[in-house]
């Protein structure tokens, strides 16, 4: 038979173990958000540097002077 005090330890382990599962998802979470926001930083950057070759190979075909 199982006793009170054993589902009752048990519950109170699982609520803890609860916890500690929401916060890891927390900070999983915001890490991802964090990531996303570096990612989107990255792409800008690349499209800065895209831009900045594409211009200066077009001033280079014009003759363009710096």
């Amino acid at each position: 038979m199982i006793e009170k005090q054993q589902v009752e330890e048990k519950l109170a382990a699982l609520k803890q173990n609860k916890l500690v599962v929401e916060d890891r998802i927390k900070v999983a979470s915001e890490t991802i958000k964090q990531a996303n926001a570096d990612l989107n930083a990255i792409a800008g950057a690349i499209q800065v540097c895209e831009q900045l070759i594409s211009e200066n190979a077009n001033e280079d075909k014009d003759g363009g002077t710096n």
